[in-house]
């Protein structure tokens, strides 16, 4: 007998890194709203992701498995959209972390203002003793302003959405990121969004840490699920985190980012590739 549908379908694409999916999974599994499927994508992962993904023994994890690695997260994005079986879909990058009350303030968002997308505040950090924070998800409207960055893992959509607007893009089509692209896609189409303005969404951005994906490292994932599961004084701490960080005139990218009009002159898909080759990939 098939199993009904789930309200929330979350995809997560990964490739060999085992070690911060494992948190990401478990911010998943510790929701308040518990009526979702995980779909674990994959891009040709050759290492211990499957093993991990079965480690939680939970019927509600999926995993799939890419042949070949596709270079950036639009194409499991697009199989996970395919295999998706919820009213809506979630993203959260395999090196994110959750805060428990994430999928239920989205949902009840787009459920009460009947919106097509919903984003909440998510903020950005930069690596140890940096003490970089960038917030994303403000605006001084409070709403939506066209070109707003909103990391995948702050964002909720219907699946109907891509019925209408189309997958995410190849990465070597764009000359701005896939995610950004997705997103003014679906604003220009006429989508209607609407705001949480709660901060439920850590995002470790492995661009911002040099050779991440030949380190590997987990400790930060693994100290930030800890604090959230013990310290009541959690989104406190982290709000005044956030505050010093714009008080110190540190809200900014870590590393250079080339002006708009030298990206515009590059070529499709270089943008991403920069990132790729800090990333420690080829």
């Amino acid at each position: 007998m098939d199993l009904p549908p789930p309200l929330v379908s979350v995809i997560t694409a990964t490739y060999n890194w085992s070690s911060v999916l494992r948190y990401a999974i478990q911010s998943v599994l510790w929701q308040t709203c518990q009526d979702f499927e995980m779909l674990i994508i994959g891009d040709g992962c050759t290492d211990d992701s499957e093993e991990v993904v079965a480690s939680f023994r939970d019927s509600r994890l999926r995993w799939h498995n890419l042949p070949h690695n596709s270079g950036s997260q639009s194409t499991p994005n697009n199989v996970g959209l395919e295999l998706a079986r919820g009213k809506y879909v979630a993203y959260l990058g395999h090196d994110d972390v959750w805060y428990p009350r994430h999928l239920a303030m989205l949902t009840k968002a787009v459920q009460e203002t009947d919106a097509d997308l919903a984003y909440s505040l998510a903020v950005m950090i930069g690596p140890p003793g940096s003490g970089v924070r960038v917030l994303t998800g403000l605006s001084g409207s409070g709403h939506y302003e066209r070109g707003m960055g909103l990391p995948p893992s702050s964002v909720m959509h219907t699946r109907e959405l891509v019925d209408h607007i189309g997958g995410w893009k190849d990465y070597r089509t764009l000359r701005i990121p896939p995610d950004l692209e997705f997103v003014l896609r679906a604003h220009d189409y006429g989508t209607r969004f609407t705001a949480v303005n709660a901060l439920t969404v850590f995002k470790f951005n492995s661009a911002w840490r040099r050779n991440s994906y030949q380190d590997k490292p987990s400790h930060e994932q693994a100290e930030y699920v800890r604090r959230i599961q013990e310290d009541q004084d959690f989104l406190v701490v982290e709000l005044l985190e956030i505050a010093a960080a714009y008080a110190l005139n540190r809200p900014r990218s870590p590393i250079a980012v080339p002006p708009e009009d030298v990206i515009d002159r590059m070529p499709p898909g270089w943008q991403v590739n920069q990132w790729r080759r800090i990333r420690g990939l080829k």
